[in-house]
Parts: structure tokens; sequence; C-alpha cells
């Protein structure tokens, strides 16, 4: 199989005629995180983004992972981008893919703005916490979900999610309860909850890092992409997802400690006015499993500074499954009082 690095990215596109013949593009890669290739390539007037998933991800632990989910992306890409057009939101949007190819398991995508355009796991881990956009977030999230459990043809497309166990429950649930016993059960019962619920689309990476903000307008414009593990199941893991994030930046930045707390109230306030039916007790539940899988799964969070750090998330995700906490506001008061231990 073709492996895409910035000079085979070009030389793909050539040949495929994805630009013209005269044009002088440039390649550059965009990373791509533990499970992607993503290059850059740009010419005059023009500019794609080529993407092609790793077999293996990497990682410390072994990690094998279907390469087809590039294709599982695509449809997601298509879907979302249609459903955030039918839900009005001109501030959002997905990138149009202008090309899949089966074979090699490459899709190429439109160039998101790059004028002061910063991932939002950037600006946060920068210190700028924009409530506006934790609020746009959750409303984008709420009215797409809310939308898609009403489309029987999304059901449709995305019914497969062997995926979301190979690249979430097993190596984040599973992997965690395997290195705590103490309260394993507690966990594998979430991860058996949480795979076999199925209500609506799900993005399965829906966190700061899947985000662009673009501020070249007015307000934050918002790209959403990475959506390999979407799959058509339990909304609260996508609330979940997020809100992990947000509540791990927490602990890692305690001078801006109640700063990443509102912005995940206001997520949550802003999503749930949104749809109609009621996760918040399945959300902290499964925001409990997650945040120790980050910590014990085989994808821990690479920022973290110090042992402290990971001990408050493990006190955190501990007390909150023993305790079978129903409420954010009741999780957010156990991330207060262990933070600052």
């Amino acid at each position: 199989m073709l492996e895409i690095n910035p000079r085979s990215a070009v030389d793909y596109l050539k040949r495929i005629g994805m630009f013209p013949e005269d044009a002088q593009p440039t390649a550059r890669s965009l990373g791509g995180g533990i499970s992607n290739q993503v290059i850059m390539v740009a010419w005059d007037d023009g500019c794609l983004v080529v993407k092609q998933p790793r077999e293996k991800l990497n990682v410390e632990m072994d990690w094998p992972a279907d390469l087809r989910r590039i294709h599982i992306e695509a449809d997601a890409l298509r879907t979302y981008r249609r459903l955030l057009e039918e839900s009005d939101l001109d501030w959002a949007s997905a990138p149009e893919v202008h090309h899949e190819d089966l074979e090699e398991h490459i899709i190429a995508m439109e160039c998101i703005p790059s004028e002061k355009t910063d991932m939002w796991k950037t600006e946060l881990l920068g210190g700028y916490v924009d409530l506006k956009v934790a609020e746009r977030l959750g409303t984008l999230l709420g009215k797409v979900q809310f939308l898609a459990s009403k489309d029987p043809d999304v059901r449709s497309k995305f019914s497969f999610k062997e995926h979301f166990d190979e690249l979430r429950i097993d190596p984040y649930h599973r992997t965690a309860a395997g290195k705590n016993p103490d309260i394993a059960k507690i966990i594998l019962k979430e991860a058996n909850r949480v795979y076999s619920e199925e209500m609506t689309i799900v993005h399965g990476d829906y966190s700061p890092k899947s985000v662009l903000v673009n501020r070249s307008g007015l307000g934050a414009q918002l790209w959403l992409f990475d959506m390999e593990v979407a799959h058509w199941g339990d909304p609260s893991f996508d609330t979940g997802f997020m809100l992990n994030h947000l509540f791990i930046k927490s602990i890692h930045m305690p001078e801006l400690r109640e700063e990443f707390i509102e912005a995940a109230m206001r997520f949550w306030e802003a999503y749930d006015r949104c749809v109609d039916w009621d996760i918040e007790a399945e959300t902290v539940s499964e925001l409990g499993c997650l945040m120790l899988a980050r910590v014990d799964g085989k994808s821990p969070i690479e920022y973290l500074n110090s042992d402290e750090e990971v001990r408050s998330l493990k006190r955190i995700s501990k007390r909150s499954l023993k305790e079978g906490l129903k409420s954010l506001q009741e999780f957010a008061a156990i991330a207060r009082s262990e933070g600052n231990q």
C-alpha cells in the first residue's frame, strides 16, 4: 500500500489529477497524532489535506486498528457537514471531502482557513479559555445529535461500530479496568452500557484537539474534524469525552481551574438545551471512566507535568465512580476538592 508523506502526497494528487499540470505544489506534514498521517498540499490557488490512517497506532502499547476507519471518517465528514447546514449554525462546519480512495485508504479534503486559526486545545493550553467556544461546542453537538436521532439514513450508515470497541472501549475502558481491579467491575459495566446504547450519531473524538477555531471574522468560526470513530451509539460518550478534557486541564492548570470548570458547565448547559433526552447521569459515569483511561489506558495524556497530577486525576475518577455520582455539579465539587490537595 502507498504510504503517504509530503513527497508521495504530491505525486499521488498529481497522478489522480487533483491540481493543474502547471502547478508547483508544496507539501508539509500536519502531524496526525497517534493514528494518522496528515499532509497539506498547497499551490497558487488551491489547497488539499491528504489523510491516511496508521495500521498500528503510534503508542507504547500494542494498538492495531482497521484501516477502513478512514472511510467511516469520510462518511462522517459528509454527514456532519450536511447536519450542520440543516442546523443553521453559520459559525460551524466540517471540511468537504474531495476525493476518497478505497484501495489505498486515503482521503483528500478541503483546507481549513489557516489565517488566525488555532486548534482549541492549543488555545486552552496557552491559557485562553473562551467560554463562548465552549457554549458553541455544546450547541453544535446537541443540535447535530438531535437531528441525527430522527434520521434513519444516518442510523443505517453508521450502524457498524466494531471500530469503536477497537479504538475506544478496549484501549480506554478495558485497559484501565485491568490496571484498577478495585473498580474494574464498575468500569466494565459502564463499557458494556456505552457500547450497547443506540440513540444517535457519535463523533467518538469530540475533544479540543478535534476543533479548529478561526478568528478572522466576527466571532469564532468552528471547524470539526477527526471523525474516524464515528458510529451510531450513546451520546454520553461525546459529552463525557469533551468534559473529560476540560476537567483534566482544570487539574493541569490550577490557576485557571474555575475557568475550565465554568467552560465545562457552559458546554453541558448548551448541549442540554438542544436535546430532548436526559443523559447527565450517564455523562458523569462515562466521564469518570474516561478520566481514569487517560491515565491508565493506552493513550495517556501527554502534557501532564507531575505524578501528583496523575494521582489527582485518579482520585477524582475513582471517587466519582465509587460514589456513583449523577450530576456534573457533584463531579465539579470533587474536582475542586481533590485538585486542591
